[in-house]
């Protein structure tokens, strides 16, 4: 599975106005648009794949617009969204506990 995250950057509001999610079961040879399965509105900031477990997939939502982790266990196929009451700068896996997450918060705490 390849997974690829785009961003469309606005200059004149400096910032990032939309992102799309792509993903692809055959080696990149077709791409499907995952949006509708992460939100039409949502603004990803981030991707992150698990070290120990290829299949777990984290996403960042932009917390300009809302603080979100997205969480799939298949892959990038389903995305469980969990909304958060603060703002993660950043993702850090554990290298043996898949399940196990470092978040390192705007305000510059962990």
């Amino acid at each position: 599975v390849i997974l690829i995250l785009t961003k469309l950057y606005d200059y004149n509001l400096g910032s990032i106005t939309e992102s799309s999610l792509w993903r692809s079961t055959d080696y990149g040879t077709t791409y499907e648009k995952l949006n509708d399965k992460v939100g039409l509105k949502t603004i990803l900031s981030y991707l992150y794949v698990c070290p120990t477990n290829k299949r777990k997939i984290m996403l960042l939502t932009d917390p300009e617009v809302e603080s979100s982790l997205l969480i799939s266990s298949d892959e990038g196929a389903s995305y469980q969204k969990y909304r958060l009451n603060f703002y993660i700068h950043s993702l850090l896996f554990h290298p043996k506990q898949e399940d196990w997450i470092l978040a390192y918060s705007q305000d510059q705490k962990v």
